[in-house]
């Protein structure tokens, strides 16, 4: 790296750069599963910086990856050679209107303490599940969270962004602001630009009933039909994740229905919850009354394993799917799967409203395959038997729940016309492109 072109660098811009040789480089190279080893790490503080770090990357003819959680599993929030925006610097959350509860969240900020102080004033959104998940990340990909039944993705609360573009310009993105990029970044991810902050319509939310409700691993058709058929009538105040978990740390395989009410009325809660506990044999009912920001759990991300990640949709979990995830799942050696419900708010956003298409859902698939580091082809694709029996029930897929950024992933999350779309607007706003460590629209020709 030319050190007189780093000077001048360290002249206009205002926030953190790190170079190899600095001791915070080993942390600042580092997403929560990928290492990369970029030629720099900078932390703007505004999105002057941002615009000043995107200017250095081409001028340089750098890599540009930009990083808010890094949480993204295929690594995208870091890279070899190049430059990394890391906005973990930029994470203001302020409430901007108390009577329509506006909230201005920066990218940086983290789901964990956008929820502490939103709960200052009663209000939540629906977000990631894992507290240190960026905002940026999750919502540029939609936003599937435990509250989606009841208020949709997180993109459906969101009224307004402001934007970095590829020549730097800094624009506020609305739908009567460059609407069309305002389209985009509900669900297109960062192919248009360096999102610095969100303004969202938060929700009334004060206490939550959320927890684990166990059950023995005795009928899983059994299990997931009486959960599915529940689901179906049940209220949207309540979201759940139903797990079938393999064995673990020498416990047995086990069935988890994971849950979120989004009210603090304990009669009404306990009544939409008591049918869960009526499909199967309940080992242990965990759920209990709590702030919605103790719902979000601490990740810790897996040493020594090479993880595998697939999902998709289905708009009709159906008795013939059921079975086939039964056999495949739920066993010693089997995959985790997590099968969310969504619905609800989610599906009366019509599917061209927005980038994220795969509104007429009931649920998402999302199986995660661990493997040691050093297997082999062969373990790799009988480890992947148990999702390729179910893939051929889903459609679609959910952008933030992938280990791989392909083509292949690229062209499964967005149908056609919406692909189209985006590379269209994708021309307009980054033409050469600049944006390409993401799940890659390239622009139209």
């Amino acid at each position: 790296m030319d050190q007189t072109n780093i000077k001048i660098f360290h002249r206009e811009f205002s926030g953190e750069i790190i170079l190899p040789d600095n001791a915070a480089y080993e942390k600042a190279r580092a997403t929560f599963i990928h290492k990369g080893s970029p030629a720099l790490v900078v932390r703007p503080n505004s999105s002057d910086d941002v615009a000043v770090a995107i200017r250095f990357a081409q001028n340089n003819s750098l890599l540009l990856s930009i990083r808010s959680g890094g949480h993204n599993g295929a690594g995208l929030g870091t890279n070899n050679g190049g430059l990394v925006i890391d906005l973990s610097a930029m994470n203001n959350i302020r409430l901007i209107d108390r009577e329509k509860h506006i909230v201005r969240i920066e990218s940086g900020a983290i789901w964990k303490n956008v929820a502490l102080a939103l709960q200052e004033h009663g209000l939540a959104l629906s977000s990631g599940d894992s507290t240190t998940v960026g905002v940026g990340g999750l919502a540029l990909g939609g936003g599937i969270g435990w509250m989606v039944r009841k208020y949709g993705l997180t993109i459906d609360s969101l009224v307004a962004a402001e934007v970095v573009t590829a020549d730097g310009r800094v624009l506020r993105a609305s739908a009567i602001e460059h609407a069309d990029l305002f389209w985009a970044i509900r669900g297109g991810g960062g192919n248009f630009g360096v999102v610095t902050n969100f303004e969202f319509a938060a929700h009334p939310v004060n206490k939550v009933y959320s927890g684990m409700i166990i059950y023995a691993l005795e009928n899983v058709p059994a299990l997931l039909k009486g959960w599915r058929d529940y689901m179906r009538v049940a209220t949207e105040d309540l979201t759940v994740m139903f797990l079938l978990m393999p064995s673990f740390m020498g416990n047995p395989p086990s069935a988890i229905a994971w849950c979120c009410y989004a009210g603090d009325d304990e009669a009404s809660a306990m009544k939409a919850i008591d049918p869960l506990l009526q499909i199967g044999n309940v080992v242990q009912n965990l759920v209990t009354k709590k702030n919605y920001a103790d719902v979000l759990e601490d990740p810790h991300p897996p040493e020594g394993m090479k993880i595998i990640v697939n999902n998709g949709f289905t708009e009709k979990f159906s008795d013939e799917f059921i079975h086939t995830v039964a056999k495949h799942y739920g066993k010693d050696n089997s995959p985790v799967l997590q099968i969310r419900s969504v619905g609800g708010a989610m599906n009366r956003v019509t599917p061209n409203a927005t980038a994220f298409a795969h509104r007429n859902s009931e649920a998402l698939f999302i199986s995660a395959t661990f493997l040691p580091l050093n297997a082999s082809d062969s373990d790799t694709e009988k480890a992947m038997i148990p999702w390729n029996s179910i893939f051929p029930f889903t459609f679609g897929a959910y952008v933030n729940f992938f280990s791989e950024a392909t083509e292949k992933e690229v062209s499964i999350v967005y149908p056609k016309t919406t692909y189209e779309r985006l590379a269209m607007i994708k021309k307009v706003y980054d033409p050469k492109n600049i944006f390409n460590q993401n799940y890659n629209i390239p622009p139209a020709r």
